[in-house]
């Protein structure tokens, strides 16, 4: 019976021994960094001043140990700074405040009690002379001791030199220039308007579409160009078409009868909606809008352009595509003979 109460004993004391040797207030605090009078992202080849802030969770007495240790460490001894703020300090002088110093950690020790939700901050100059993006450490530990007990404090934030703290993200987008001429319909490639047999009493016709699209920032142009006027292989040379003119059955004439220009398929100058119609253009005395004009054979021009990006979408369209219907009437007089005329298309992108 005795020993039992003897080994009782010795646990209750051990259990003592150990209470006594905890803390009995330990806390992280949130600390926040900025720069003294070095810049925002210091740190290629010189000094900077990081001023560290954080509002005390206990009461500090006298002899306060305050530790900052920064990782990587500075290419030099740490430093305090000229100014900061000094509400750690006796009459706001921290050079009454005793601190050891080295490459890693800056120790301060302070001159009298700090009472609990103090907020105060400690400016410390670092040498971090680097080249490469770095993300520097900055930690501190605060403790203070007594005969009765000991108070911690401790937190860390992040100090980003050079872009430490950054991504940079970044793509290719591959130039895009796409022109095919196509059927009436914009259901096939093609690469021929048939106009068939002429006759005195009717107008004939023929229809293909220009399907363009383009990715250039500052959009197409589209010129043509014939490589000679209406004839046959030998002489006979049809009529051209009054620019601004007209067609009527039993009169000889050749030309563009209409070009009708895609009416959706651009970029909007404010949005990224693909809904601005193309630009019809003039050159010389020809005007290609809804009335008949000549096919140019002498010299190319433009005929439509878009001054942004031009998307005609995958599916066939008639309204993202420009429509050229050419048409011949003949007259009694005109020669018989097989016609022909071959017309170039050129387009430009402008990125």
């Amino acid at each position: 019976m005795k020993s039992f109460s003897l080994r009782v004993i010795s646990f209750v004391g051990a259990f003592v021994l150990l209470a006594v040797q905890l803390p009995a207030d330990a806390a992280g605090v949130t600390i926040s960094l900025s720069d003294g009078s070095g810049t925002a992202d210091a740190g290629n080849g010189g000094q900077v001043e990081i001023v560290t802030s954080y509002t005390t969770s206990g009461f500090y007495t006298t002899g306060t140990h305050l530790t900052f240790t920064i990782s990587p460490a500075a290419t030099s001894t740490l430093t305090g700074c000229g100014t900061q703020d000094v509400t750690f300090a006796t009459a706001g002088d921290m050079s009454a405040v005793t601190s050891s110093w080295s490459s890693s950690d800056a120790v301060f020790n302070f001159n009298r009690n700090i009472a609990t939700s103090t907020a105060g901050a400690v400016c410390v100059s670092y040498g971090l002379t680097t080249s490469t993006p770095t993300n520097y450490s900055i930690a501190m530990l605060a403790t203070t001791g007594t005969t009765t007990f000991t108070t911690t404090d401790f937190g860390a934030a992040l100090y980003y030199v050079l872009g430490g703290n950054q991504v940079q993200v970044s793509a290719t987008v591959p130039a895009i220039l796409s022109f095919s001429i196509r059927n009436s319909g914009d259901t096939a490639n093609t690469n021929v308007c048939q106009l068939g047999t002429l006759s005195i009493s009717a107008v004939s016709t023929c229809t293909y579409r220009l399907r363009i699209a383009t990715n250039a920032a500052s959009g197409f142009s589209t010129t043509l160009q014939a490589d000679k006027d209406f004839s046959t292989p030998t002489f006979a040379t049809m009529t051209v078409v009054t620019n601004d003119g007209g067609f009527a059955a039993g009169t000889e004439a050749y030309g563009i009868q209409t070009l009708t220009g895609a009416t959706l398929g651009g970029r909007q100058a404010t949005s990224s909606f693909f809904t601005d119609p193309v630009v019809e253009s003039n050159f010389s005395t020809t005007t290609f809008v809804t009335d008949a004009s000549p096919v140019p054979t002498s010299s190319a021009g433009i005929i439509i352009s878009f001054p942004r990006a031009f998307n005609t979408g995958a599916a066939p369209s008639t309204t993202t595509t420009t429509a050229v219907v050419h048409a011949a009437g003949i007259s009694a007089g005109t020669p018989t003979g097989n016609y022909s005329q071959t017309v170039t298309y050129y387009v430009t992108g402008t990125f």
